[in-house]
């Protein structure tokens, strides 16, 4: 030690002596000190970096001794002598850091640093020594070997052969395995000393003796406890049965005779039995299995074609083509595709070579035939067939423990200068190689190697040329070396994790994986499969053995499918099928989950035990449970419905609780939430055109999509970033996607084949499956994709469904015609019906208010059911009426105003109310006891009236509107209505608030303002108007007379506003929409969403009770009845003019074959009228019904409504009624009351007709000749009701054949059971899904 440190001191003195003659600018005494040496602080010397902080003073002022801590970090280790830390990956690295040594002391363990060689550059285990191959370039690790155990005097220790043990007295070597066994085997016991008496926690200790090994030691295939109780019990099914690679590698099971080699000797492959079929499958000449329905089908499925050999005929072929030698069927896209479809290959000769014309994200090959990812161009491997992909792609830069040559390539650095040429243009050897060799190691600057270079080294400072070892770059300062993380780019380094180490790294597996022989991938125990819809048949492929079996036959396209991994079964949906079905693995058992519903894509959620499913049609997520018998439609739950732009592919992480979707509507986006519908947010917006399928890489951690548009797959981070397109020629159209492990596996429409490829490259790409039908959902299906995770669900007990948020946390959820109580557990009925709509451009929306108070605050919508608004362009207003559930809404977009039906959490469309031209409604309110709607147009500006079924309209206001209303209200128990119109004050536009009774009489002006009103409301007794000022920001009340005005509440930004049972509701708009409400005079608000709101309205069971005058049988009327406080008026239809009071006669004032306008003055052909053009000057010629309401025994027709405005002086008359059954309140007295399926209809008697019995259809001329027919009439009435009750339910089977009753409906209805007629069927006709993105 002592002359070492006098030669490291001579030098030092040396360096410094030179540095002071070369820098006269420094001051005297003060000195520069090379690397690996210290300076003190008073510039007096420099000392070894190796002895500061070492507990003696070696600077004559102790500066190296200065500011040493006293205790080491938990990441270093304390040299035993003095204060020094060095990091603990410096221990036992065969370099002594601690000027004591003891950071290399007992290190002499059979695995540790024993022999230090090549000048003490290199330290190696025993296992390395005498072993035969020389690992130390000085040879050193192979002399001073003995034969087996034989000794030779010597007065150092013997140095033992691999597997034998050093006694510690030089006198023997004993096999390893002696060691800490329990015998003392050594003369001096040297192998039981220092033994452990008991083992660590991360250790295993041996059955015999005391010897502890590394638990990564068990199992592994090689013997280290000499009882080898390391090796035992570990022959399991996947456990350790195959050693292999001269027993550095020992296999489970499933790995061997699979196909794949994973020994490097390739014994896991040899003598392999042929792989035994069952007998419905059939065994291909390769040993393949495939299902007997495939056999001699005209497609190849063994990998051989031998499947299609020796066929006793061609079979017919659905294809345009077909093998001219080896019969299989060909489509014409399979020509000269650059993959051998015929075993004759004749599919792929004499093919033309045509220019290509590449996508946004490929590379052009200079050949202009072939076509590449951009991420392969200058890879440094060569993918176009011309090379051209590797050409120009700049000066590569060698690694520093290689040496770059001029012409660019790289080389080992022991081949430069030693007068070999190894540089393509023999840049490597020139003179200055011998003309200037490098120093000593004590002397070089180089942290790790110095090599001599045709530049010369140390003569030109500049051209010296240090070098790294393996694992390491050089530094800018051309002499230090720092530590390359490898595990930077790890998904392209390691299949699974990367973990660095100093100058290296290592490549760890996920449990249930082991890893190659390569050292980087990672191959899954157990054979994975690959679960496929083709056309209408349900593939299971063996992803090793290429097993093919048919799991199930459609009638339909299969569209999506999904697998429970824990019940062993498979989920699927059919094209425009109404359920989610199911089948075992086995074939043994299968079913359904759900009726009656719309999925377009379907999930598994394994941990929480549901199963999800979009619904486009809907634009909705719903969840249903696993384990659950047969549900009803009406039993699901809804996890999202609102804002949803087409919602087309679903994929879910179960494992955190999260999951993701995509849309395809105006504005193509992947979304994310949590799988209760939390925690919602856009993932990716940009770079996407149609997101077809969805995938989660929960190796990865990434969202995978195909997009059929840009033709491409993408993924991204689960957090949206790092977005990566994947653009191949091989992905004209593909429409699935699944992940697992390195490969990405998706179905391409057009090409009709299933492929994978490396999900990061896209290299290694090859075709599983390729057959003429189209191939759309696919899986890959293995239990460690489902691994088991503690379901949270299972001690939650949530009353109807249980689904897991993010963090693992379990919530409640309730259909949507059920609200959860308070303790979050237990779904009931509402016990406060009051509720709001909420209309936006895509959806009604319900709210129970008792929901307010269980949160407020809510940054998303709180329990709700949505409705979704079909073929509607631009809604501008809505009506609804609780006893039947039906709502009526204008559309701007199509002139029309349209009634629904709501079923469940649909609404199904009732037909055209209205049907304008040119025009829209404005404003519109129904009177729910008649059923009668009040409306207005913009080029109809008066108030107007049409009867339940629109075929009769009257003009009720007229003068002085000159636009149309901008709201209506009425009260139809008192017979008032009021409405808001726009006039003229000068020049300033003004807004006036009127009243009237409705049937138009009384009108009273209450207030004129110059601002915007809006959601105009009448109290439940009538006696009070309420509207919203949304210039001003003021809801306002006022007595209907025009007395008592105030102000309620000023709000910023309001928009609307409702009220129900004294609670005030209004919405705000800024940058999001706000819901308010007032409770105790205290305003909260509920929650806040980014939809646009065009209009709230609240309504309640009690909302709508009362009668009028026309609640019995019309009030008599045969056309309108109008209530007025007191009575009612009648008034008559088209072409009629009222008679007795009551009745309407045809009106003769316009000539034959011509009908009247509605302002009663003009008469026009009667073609011209619904024919799409304007005629009449009230433009009332195309108030036209396009498709009747289905009520009563009415039937579709296309019919004017248009009616003749007759005064009240000759055609109204006033009565009032009395209370009557059913049969004369109803239908008059002429005919008896009919429910079918909760619908109440009038089965008239002979002689009449009409919705309520008001028609006379002719005098009866003979009761004996008619009496006989008087019955058979009823009968064919009744018959026309079910038929019309039929037809209901046929228009309803596509959103719901269940017609399950609605939460509206068990609040009218509480003790009903709904019906439940069977859905039809029809026969399908197959045809191509994949064009209706093109």
């Amino acid at each position: 030690m002592e002359s070492a440190l006098l030669l490291l001191i001579t030098c030092g003195i040396s360096v410094i002596l030179l540095a002071e003659s070369a820098v006269s600018s420094l001051q005297k005494g003060s000195v520069r000190c090379r690397i690996g040496l210290y300076s003190c602080k008073d510039g007096s010397d420099c000392v070894p970096s190796s002895h500061v902080c070492d507990g003696e003073k070696d600077c004559k002022d102790g500066s190296d001794e200065d500011g040493c801590t006293m205790e080491c970090s938990s990441g270093q280790f304390q040299c035993a002598h003095g204060k020094k830390c060095i990091d603990k990956r410096l221990v036992c690295d065969g370099e002594a850091q601690c000027q004591d040594r003891s950071d290399e002391g007992d290190c002499l363990k059979p695995e540790g640093c024993v022999h230090q060689c090549d000048e003490k550059s290199r330290c190696l285990p025993a296992t390395f020594l005498c072993d035969g191959e020389k690992d130390c370039q000085d040879g050193t690790d192979e002399s001073g070997c003995v034969e087996g155990t034989e000794t030779t005097p010597q007065e150092a220790p013997k140095r033992c052969p691999i597997g034998l043990f050093g006694c510690t007295d030089g006198s023997d070597c004993i096999p390893s395995s002696y060691v800490c066994d329990g015998e003392s085997d050594c003369k001096d016991g040297s192998d039981e000393a220092d033994c452990a008496l008991k083992c660590s926690t991360d250790q295993f200790q041996c059955a015999h003796g005391r010897k502890c090994i590394d638990k990564s030691q068990l199992c592994d295939g090689l013997i280290q406890c000499q009882d080898q109780s390391d090796e035992a019990d570990c022959l399991k099914s996947d456990g350790c049965i195959h050693q292999c690679d001269n027993k550095t590698r020992c296999l489970p099971e499933t790995f061997l005779c699979d196909g794949e080699r994973d020994c490097q000797d390739g014994t896991d492959e040899t003598r392999c039995a042929a792989e035994s079929c069952s007998n419905s499958e059939f065994r291909c000449s390769s040993g393949q299995c495939v299902s007997m329905s495939v056999h001699c089908d005209g497609h190849p499925d063994c990998r051989d074609h031998s499947d299609e050999d020796r066929c006793t005929q061609p079979p017919p072929c659905s294809t345009d083509f077909r093998c001219p030698h080896s019969q299989e069927c060909l489509l014409e896209d399979w020509l000269c595709d650059g993959e051998k479809d015929c075993k004759d290959e004749t599919d792929e000769k004499n093919c033309a070579v045509l220019p290509v014309a590449c996508g946004e994200f490929q590379w052009s090959c200079a050949s202009k035939t072939q076509c590449i990812p951009r991420t392969w161009r200058c890879d440094g491997m060569k993918d176009c067939t011309d090379e051209s992909d590797e050409m120009v792609c700049g000066r590569a830069v060698c690694p520093s423990h290689q040496f770059q040559c001029e012409s660019t390539e790289c080389i080992d650095i022991a081949l430069v200068c030693n007068g070999v040429a190894n540089c393509q243009d023999g840049s490597d050897e020139a003179e200055a190689c011998l003309s200037d060799p490098c120093p000593s190691a004590d002397t070089s600057q180089c942290a790790h190697l110095c090599y001599n270079t045709p530049h010369g080294t140390s003569s030109v400072p500049l051209l010296q040329k240090c070098g790294c070892r393996t694992g390491f770059k050089l530094q800018e300062d051309g002499v230090s070396c720092v530590n390359i993380d490898e595990c930077g780019d790890s998904h392209l380094v390691c299949s699974h994790s990367c973990e660095d180490t100093e100058g290296a790294f290592i490549c760890n597996c996920n449990q249930g994986y082991v890893l190659e022989s390569d050292g980087h991938s990672c191959k899954i125990m157990g054979e994975p499969y690959l679960l496929a819809g083709v056309q209408s048949e349900l593939f299971l492929l063996g992803l090793r053995s290429s097993s093919l079996d048919v799991l199930v036959s459609s009638e339909k396209f299969i569209l999506s499918v999904d697998y429970d991994w824990q019940e062993q079964k498979v989920f699927w949906i059919s094209l425009n099928a109404d359920s989610i079905k199911w089948s075992s693995l086995d074939k043994k058992s299968k079913g359904t989950i759900i009726k009656g519903i719309n999925a377009d894509c379907i999930a598994v959620d394994w941990v929480g035990r549901n199963l999800y499913w979009i619904d486009g049609f809907g634009s909705q997520i719903n969840a249903i449970g696993l384990d659950q018998s047969h549900m009803r439609s009406n039993d699901y739950v809804p996890i999202l419905d609102e804002e949803l732009e087409q919602p087309h592919s679903l994929a879910l992480l179960p494992e955190k609780g999260i999951m993701f979707w995509s849309e395809t509507g105006g504005e193509a986006r992947i979304g994310r939430a949590g799988m209760d519908g939390s925690d919602r947010r856009v993932l990716i917006k940009d770079g996407l055109r149609w997101p077809a399928s969805l995938a989660v890489d929960s190796l990865g951690q990434r969202i995978y999509w195909t997009d059929e548009k840009l033709k491409c797959i993408g993924s991204a981070t689960l957090d949206g970033g790092d977005i990566k397109l994947l653009q191949l020629m091989e992905t004209p159209s593909p429409f699935s996607v699944s992940v697992f492990n390195d490969m990405v596996f998706w179905s391409d429409t057009k090409k009709r084949t299933i492929q994978k490829a490396h999900k990061v490259t896209g290299k290694r790409r090859e075709v599983l499956l390729k057959r003429p039908g189209q191939p759309l959902g696919l899986k890959v299906v293995h239990a460690l994709l489902q691994a088991r995770v503690g379901n949270v669900c299972a001690k939650h007990q949530c009353s109807h469904l249980c689904v897991v948020a993010p963090g693992l946390k379990a919530v409640c959820k309730c259909p949507s015609h059920l609200l959860l109580d308070d303790n979050r557990l237990t779904c009931s009925k509402p016990k406060d019906t009051s509720f709001i709509l909420v209309l936006s451009s895509t959806a009604l929306t319900q709210m129970y208010l008792q929901n307010r108070n269980q949160a407020n605050n809510l940054k998303s919508w709180p329990e709700h059911r949505q409705l979704e608004l079909p073929n509607m362009n631009e809604p501008t207003a809505f009506d609804f009426t609780v006893k039947d559930l039906t709502l009526y809404l204008a559309d701007a977009g199509q002139a029309s105003a349209e009634l629904f039906k709501v079923k469940e959490s649909t609404l199904v469309s009732r037909g055209q109310l209205l049907r304008l031209s040119k025009d829209y409604v404005t404003a519109l309110a129904v009177d729910w006891i008649t059923l009668n709607l009040y409306w207005s147009s913009t080029k109809q500006p008066r108030l107007q009236v049409t009867s339940a079924q629109g075929a009769h309209t009257a003009v009720l206001i007229s003068e002085g509107l000159s636009q149309g209303l901008d709201a209506i209200a009425l009260h139809a128990p008192s017979g008032r209505l009021c409405f808001v119109s726009l006039g003229k004050a000068g020049d300033d536009q003004t807004s006036q608030v009127e009243c009237a009774y409705m049937d138009g009489r009384n009108r009273t002006l209450v207030r004129e303002t110059s601002t915007q009103l809006g959601s105009l409301t009448l109290s439940e007794d009538g006696g009070k108007l309420y509207w919203a000022d949304t210039d001003a920001g003021l809801i306002v009340s006022i007595g209907a007379d025009g007395s008592d005005y105030k102000e309620l509440k000023r709000s910023v930004g309001l928009r609307a506003f409702a009220l129900i049972n004294g609670v005030l509701l209004w919405v705000t708009k800024s940058d999001t929409t706000k819901f308010w409400y007032r409770d105790d005079k205290d305003d909260k608000l509920w929650f806040e969403v980014s939809t646009d709101v065009i209009g709230l309205k609240a309504y309640s069971k009690a909302s709508q009770l009362g009668i009028n005058q026309c609640s019995n049988g019309n009030g008599g009327c045969r056309h309108l009845c109008l209530p007025f406080p007191g009575g009612r008026t009648c008034r008559c239809a088209h072409d009629h003019l009222l008679a007795d009071s009551v009745g309407c006669t045809p009106d003769q004032r316009c000539p034959s074959g011509t009908n009247s306008c509605l302002d009663g003055q003009t008469c026009i052909p009667s073609h011209q009228f619904c024919d799409g053009n304007l005629d009449c000057p009230d433009n009332s010629d195309e108030n036209c019904a396009h498709q009747r309401v289905k009520t009563g025994s009415s039937s579709p027709t296309t019919t004017s409504i248009s009616q003749v405005p007759v005064t009240i002086a000759n055609d109204a008359a006033v009565r009032n009624l009395d209370a009557l059954p059913c049969n004369d309140k109803l239908c008059n007295g002429r005919g008896n009351c009919v429910t079918l399926n909760g619908d109440v209809s009038c089965a008239c008697s002979l002689g009449y007709g009409g919705d309520f019995c008001q028609d006379e259809l002719g005098g009866l001329k003979s009761t004996i000749t008619y009496g006989a027919a008087a019955g058979g009439a009823g009968i064919l009435v009744i018959i026309a009701i079910i038929a019309v009750v039929k037809r209901r339910s046929v228009s309803s089977q596509r959103a719901n054949p269940e017609l399950g009753e609605t939460s509206m409906e068990v609040l009218e209805k509480p003790d009903l059971h709904p019906s439940e007629p069977s859905s039809a069927k029809h026969p399908d006709h197959p045809e191509d899904v994949a064009s209706s993105v093109d």
